[in-house]
């Protein structure tokens, strides 16, 4: 590692931790200073020239409200503390994305802002942390606003809520195939299909605010500990539905036929799916219609152009003006947020 130049540190940190894939940078940043005795404002001290947190003792009291930014410079630096090559944080830790660094080619700076970017502030499953021997707690940046443990099947998220503060899903075996359904389908379709599982989340999400005492999202929330009603409760009670739903928009994707008619065609499909789901289909046919519309018209490339990019299936044109490619889940959806 070229250091020429670089005012900040010339040595890693006498005691290293690892970073945890998806993990935030202020998460990795807090664990690491604490394993060399250091608190958040000692740490930064360390880093060399910057500019650190209004209030460093309040982002190190709530790391679920806040995620570090830095720029290239601070990054440098961070590389050289943690003993680890910038690629390799890079790939770790999701926030350190070239895109997401702050502006600026001068000295190293970082800040706190209250709002973490592009993602979501998740608590990492603690039993996981346990079995790699990692004894505090690891703040993820997701994509969601939660994470599904396929492992030990735990529920956290960005609640924040220590009523349960992690939610067992082994008595949700619905819940448990979809988490694995879902994967299948990021894997086998990339983008397109995460997009797509976002869109399926917003419908269902209006779905069941106009239907909450549906009987099998009810039962749901009572087995997981939550509070029916609560929003806490509605991205895992509708969970399985919406895995679901995203392939049946894949589907109606890959046919290509986008007529009045075959656009209500699928609407039967899905109205009877939402039978065999217990499901009142009049709840959700208003957001549905409204997904119909906003995939009324191809995509604007041709399918083998689509297949050669970023994705395999080329998306509704609508869709790919509105839609991010990259971020939380409800900027990767072109549907408005419930």
């Amino acid at each position: 590692m070229d250091l020429t130049g670089l005012l900040g540190p010339s040595r890693p940190l006498p005691v290293q931790v690892r970073p945890m894939g998806g993990e935030s940078t202020g998460s990795f940043v807090r664990r690491l200073g604490r394993a060399n005795g250091l608190n958040l404002a000692s740490f930064l001290e360390r880093v060399g020239q910057g500019e650190a947190s209004q209030d460093p003792e309040q982002v190190e009291k709530y790391p679920q409200y806040t995620e570090m930014k830095m720029n290239a410079a601070g990054r440098t630096y961070l590389s050289v503390l943690s003993g680890l090559e910038v690629g390799l944080l890079q790939w770790a830790l999701p926030s350190l994305a070239d895109d997401l660094l702050l502006p600026g080619t001068g000295p190293a700076m970082w800040q706190w802002p209250w709002e973490a970017e592009g993602g979501h502030l998740v608590p990492w499953c603690t039993s996981c942390g346990h079995r790699r021997q990692v004894g505090e707690r690891v703040w993820l940046m997701s994509a969601d606003g939660w994470q599904l443990c396929g492992r030990h099947l735990r529920w956290t998220d960005d609640s924040r809520s220590t009523d349960p503060e992690i939610v067992s899903v082994a008595a949700l075996p619905a819940c448990v195939a979809a988490h694995q359904d879902r994967l299948r389908l990021r894997s086998r379709f990339k983008a397109a299909g995460e997009e797509l599982f976002a869109d399926a989340c917003q419908v269902m999400y209006r779905w069941w605010r106009y239907a909450p005492d549906t009987l099998v999202w009810v039962q749901r929330a009572w087995a997981a500990g939550l509070e029916a009603r609560s929003a806490r409760a509605v991205p895992l009670v509708v969970f399985p539905e919406a895995v679901k739903l995203a392939w049946l928009m894949l589907r109606f994707e890959q046919a290509g036929l986008r007529t009045p008619q075959d656009r209500g065609r699928w609407l039967v499909r899905v109205q009877h799916q939402a039978d065999l789901w217990d499901v009142d289909f009049a709840a959700g046919k208003t957001a549905l219609l409204q997904w119909l519309e906003r995939h009324s018209s191809p995509a604007a490339t041709g399918g083998k152009a689509a297949m050669a990019g970023r994705r395999w299936l080329p998306l509704a044109e609508r869709h790919n003006r509105i839609a991010s490619r990259t971020g939380s889940l409800e900027q990767r959806s072109c549907m408005p947020a419930a």
